[in-house]
């Protein structure tokens, strides 16, 4: 495993180096990438970098660890069989918000795990993308059609479609608040997260209750 050689390296350059890495992929994607840049950015010369790891996806595949690790991505579920229609919308905006404010002094932590989200060739041959990439998209899945049985998520479209709106909307949020997070306090976060569900919910709700 890429991470267990990366405890080798002093904790203050591994710790820098997963967050040029984190930042790198996050901004770029995993194609568009540059090692060359990370290792420049990182201070960390090519003959040592191979030590720790082999290549860009051996080093994405470690970054992507750490983070799932750090933020507690398998901590997140809900018992969604027991969610109820007063609860359900709550409940997905507690789910969307914690791992955000786990994140929130080293915020690209969190962005670079929307990179596994994405149904990306390269990933996919790769197998780079993380069980718990899956088990966030099984989870909203299951909400989705749990919702539809409370009837507070629409019936009248596919839910691959439905899927695909909250996916959507949760990555363009994501997106602008990359852009502007030094502009954001916890606070203007938190309630970012919470307006992005809102947004979902307006776009899911059963079109008699729009």
């Amino acid at each position: 495993m890429p991470i267990a050689r990366l405890q080798k390296l002093a904790s203050d350059k591994r710790q820098r180096l997963f967050e040029v890495a984190a930042r790198e992929f996050a901004t770029y994607g995993f194609e568009q990438a540059s090692l060359n840049r990370i290792l420049a950015d990182a201070n960390i010369g090519k003959s040592s970098a191979y030590y720790f790891f082999e290549n860009k996806a051996d080093l994405f595949a470690a970054v992507v660890q750490y983070a799932l690790e750090r933020l507690k991505v398998a901590d997140l579920g809900a018992d969604v069989e027991q969610l109820t229609a007063e609860t359900f919308w709550p409940t997905l905006a507690t789910l969307r918000r914690e791992p955000l404010m786990r994140s929130f002094e080293h915020p690209w932590f969190f962005w670079v795990l929307s990179v596994t989200g994405q149904d990306s060739p390269v990933l996919l041959e790769r197998e780079l993308r993380p069980p718990e990439a899956e088990h966030v998209t099984g989870l909203v899945r299951r909400l989705v059609q749990r919702g539809q049985q409370l009837h507070v998520v629409r019936t009248d479209l596919p839910n691959e479609l439905l899927c695909a709106w909250l996916f959507g909307l949760d990555k363009a949020s994501d997106r602008w608040m990359m852009a502007h997070w030094e502009e954001l306090d916890r606070a203007s976060v938190a309630a970012l997260s919470d307006q992005t569900v809102a947004a979902i919910r307006n776009a899911l709700a059963p079109p008699n209750a729009q």
